[in-house]
């Protein structure tokens, strides 16, 4: 196959994976068990004074800037994190300036979880989590709980446990 060629099919697998991407969620349960409605960051900046007085949540995909939200965080019923692409990190460091540097108390759901993220996902500040539907049924417990050493510091630990 020549060089051409090869890059005409990259770019077309590339096209397809786009393609594929699933349309943002509308809503999610929080804590209590009611649903929130989730709007993304550009419509919470444009109409940030109605939205806050509505106790709506905030859907945050891996590419936009958490930045924007930190003057409004106190508004913001909700934060919700798009774990979908399993190979992007950028919501782990969304979680951890949300929770620990600008302390965002409110909740903070992982959603479109897979199970290998879960440790990694509460370690850097998220609160809550909604798997994937392809993940329904599978417990959850070791993935949450699986590392008994964590050797640097994260949100919900102190740094490594044991010494040896």
């Amino acid at each position: 196959m020549s060089e051409s060629n090869e890059l005409e099919a990259l770019s077309a697998t590339l096209g397809a994976k786009v393609a594929e991407s699933r349309p943002l969620d509308t809503s999610v349960l929080n804590k209590d068990n009611e649903s929130i409605k989730l709007v993304s960051v550009e419509q919470w900046i444009e109409n940030v004074n109605e939205l806050s007085k509505l106790g709506v949540g905030v859907i945050v995909k891996p590419s936009d800037d958490v930045k924007l939200l930190k003057d409004t965080l106190n508004d913001v019923a909700l934060i919700a994190l798009d774990f979908n692409n399993f190979d992007d990190g950028r919501g782990y460091s969304q979680a951890y300036l949300l929770s620990k540097r600008w302390k965002y108390a409110e909740e903070i759901i992982g959603i479109n979880a897979h199970l290998d993220q879960l440790q990694f996902m509460l370690r850097s500040g998220v609160t809550s989590y909604k798997l994937l539907e392809s993940y329904e049924g599978f417990d959850e417990h070791d993935y949450t709980n699986g590392f008994s050493i964590c050797y640097q510091a994260a949100a919900n630990n102190s740094g490594l446990k044991e010494k040896f």
